[in-house]
């Protein structure tokens, strides 16, 4: 804390308010571009070599999630299943 001869006012409490208020508006403008901008549209493919492209990598993304999901499982189940002898 800084300690200080200047006395604090009813005033000055506001004012720093206001500006506080003014950064969080900033804030939540930035994150909303940015949430759109991320989760925008995909613009539709100009080309078919673009078309192929974004297919190719689409099934590679369900591919990578379907092979990620079924080690998950199996490490979970191997979890689970216990050895007895």
């Amino acid at each position: 804390m800084q300690t200080s001869d200047k006395k604090i006012t009813i005033e000055d409490i506001a004012a720093l308010k206001e500006k506080k208020k003014q950064e969080i508006d900033k804030q939540k403008d930035l994150i909303y571009n940015r949430f759109h901008n991320i989760f925008a549209p995909i613009e539709p493919a100009t080309n078919k070599a673009e078309s192929l492209m974004r297919t190719f990598n689409t099934g590679m993304a369900v591919y990578d999630g379907l092979m990620l999901g079924m080690k998950t499982f199996k490490r979970i189940k191997g979890f689970f299943r216990r050895k007895r002898k």
